[in-house]
């Protein structure tokens, strides 16, 4: 099976330019490479969807590499973004460019061979541009219209104008005032000719005038108000329109292609379909530059190219965004974004996460973010029919991908820690972090250490807790009795039980469970 129709079966695949199939049957292997974003320590599972594409292009025999953008991510990339961003600094970028790369040397194979994948950074070449050689050398064989017409820009640039209903509104307060005004002129001719002609009634003529002259002063305050408004628009949208520095992204990364090309023969880059407009720049100038060294060695035969582009059709292929079957946006936990690192998302909240998913959402994610074949997907598909409720298909999905993210022992950690709630696993197996993490989502109270002594279960469990377990010290008594509640796994068997010959969790913690569903953690400080 080849990459594109590997990415077809799995859901992967969105589009790619014309001949991408033809010229990666024909030329293998093929060099391609994705993007990657340095502006955070660590990637999320949203990244994970792109370097899976990496994983897939290299399993079908050709080299992947990882491009990390050093110097693109001090400009960021306008594409999906409402608002310029923060830029950052070199120190912060080669931080976060280190944690990246450990990261994607979990899923590539780098070891040496035509295959091997490779990590790069456009940092290392750009920083030996000048400004003046770049817009030499390369700006002038993209015009303005053509990175106009990005999608990227145009959703910039269109929120620059979305004021069109207030101008509307301006418009026709401006013909009403007209019109007031026109009629305000009728009514003090009138008025004239009638005091010229000394008939009594231009007193009527007054009181009409002075309310056609109130009516025009509101709507000249109104117009006042909304061209306010819109100043304060046109100066918001200077502020979150899109600047040079993020106009010119796309030429940066277009530049990336052609060194690539130039440098490793790559002739192929890959990316999320939001990319797809970045992606063909690059196409397009190194289809632009190619023709301009051909015209150059035309017109002097001494000319000859020092690093030539190594192949005049570049090609582009776009993998689909990873949605949940709702449409919105899939990487998101109700804690917030994913992230590959375990200091920022627990192996056991990663594992969560996957083990959560909707049933509706597990059969594409299984495809996308594992490397199980068809046969093996589908037979598990078949099983999580039979018996929804054991969530096959989820345990199978988190257990893999938790596994090629964090380690074997991380999973059966996390698994361990999962059936602490659900299955009545070992508490005491748990180090702290593990066990704030499953008990994250219940309360969460704090006892100081010099009130343990001589204190008894029922009163810990209500007036040292200030009544949040127990809302009496005789309801705690009543429910111990009738064997309610347990600390650590452990029946309390008496209200009277010292609370000072407990074993505590690390040190310091005590689960309580009041009922089959009730879970609080006390932390002694």
């Amino acid at each position: 099976m080849n990459l594109i129709e590997e990415l077809t079966w799995r859901g992967m695949y969105h589009d790619a330019m014309p001949g991408t199939a033809e010229h990666l049957a024909a030329n293998a292997p093929i060099t391609g490479y994705i993007g990657f974003d340095p502006t955070a320590a660590s990637l999320h599972i949203g990244n994970l969807a792109t370097i899976m594409l990496l994983v897939h292009l290299q399993r079908a025999g050709h080299r992947p590499v990882a491009l990390v953008g050093g110097a693109t991510g001090m400009i960021g990339d306008p594409s999906g973004k409402s608002a310029e961003r923060n830029l950052l600094d070199e120190a912060t970028l080669r931080h976060n460019q280190a944690g990246i790369q450990a990261q994607l040397e979990k899923f590539l194979d780098f070891s040496a061979g035509p295959t091997g994948a490779l990590v790069v950074n456009n940092y290392d070449w750009f920083k030996e541009i000048g400004f003046l050689g770049f817009l030499r050398e390369v700006g002038k064989h993209l015009t303005v219209n053509y990175m106009m017409a990005k999608d990227s820009v145009q959703k910039r640039i269109g929120q620059s104008n979305d004021n069109s209903q207030v101008k509307a509104i301006a418009s026709e307060l401006v013909n009403r005032s007209q019109s007031l005004s026109s009629a305000v002129s009728d009514l003090r001719s009138a008025h004239d000719s009638w005091t010229m002609l000394e008939i009594s009634e231009p007193a009527i003529l007054d009181d009409r005038i002075v309310d056609v002259n109130m009516a025009t002063e509101n709507v000249i305050s109104s117009i006042s108000s909304l061209n306010s408004e819109l100043n304060s628009e046109n100066r918001e949208d200077s502020r979150n329109g899109i600047s040079y520095t993020e106009f010119s992204y796309q030429l940066l990364q277009g530049y990336d292609f052609v060194h690539l090309n130039k440098t490793l023969n790559c002739t192929l880059q890959m990316g999320a379909s939001d990319q797809w407009g970045n992606i063909t720049t690059g196409t397009e100038l190194i289809r632009r530059l190619a023709n301009a060294e051909v015209e150059a060695a035309a017109a002097d035969s001494s000319h000859s190219a020092t690093q030539p582009l190594s192949h005049s059709k570049a090609y582009a292929l776009t993998g689909q965004l990873i949605t949940k079957a709702d449409g919105t946006k899939y990487g998101k936990s109700e804690t917030g974004t994913v992230w590959l690192a375990p200091a920022l998302t627990s192996p056991y909240q990663f594992y969560q996460f996957f083990l959560n998913a909707a049933d509706a959402d597990a059969p594409r994610l299984i495809r996308v973010f594992t490397l199980l074949s068809q046969a093996a997907i589908e037979q598990l598909e078949a099983e999580h029919a039979a018996a929804p409720h054991l969530r096959i298909l989820q345990k199978a999905l988190a257990a893999d991908v938790t596994t090629r993210v964090h380690s074997p022992a991380a999973t059966e950690a996390a698994i361990a820690a999962s059936q602490v709630l659900f299955g009545g696993g070992d508490l005491a197996s748990l180090d702290e972090a593990t066990l704030l993490d499953v008990f994250a989502g219940v309360p969460h109270l704090r006892v100081l250490r010099v009130d343990l002594p001589d204190l008894n279960a029922a009163t810990l469990l209500s007036d040292i807790t200030l009544h949040q377990i127990f809302t009496s010290k005789g309801e705690a008594k009543k429910m111990i009795q009738q064997g309610g509640v347990s600390i650590n796994r452990e029946k309390v068997a008496s209200p009277d039980a010292h609370v000072a010959a407990l074993t505590y969790l690390a040190g310091k913690y005590l689960v309580v469970q009041k009922g089959k569903k009730n879970y609080f953690l006390i932390e002694l400080v």
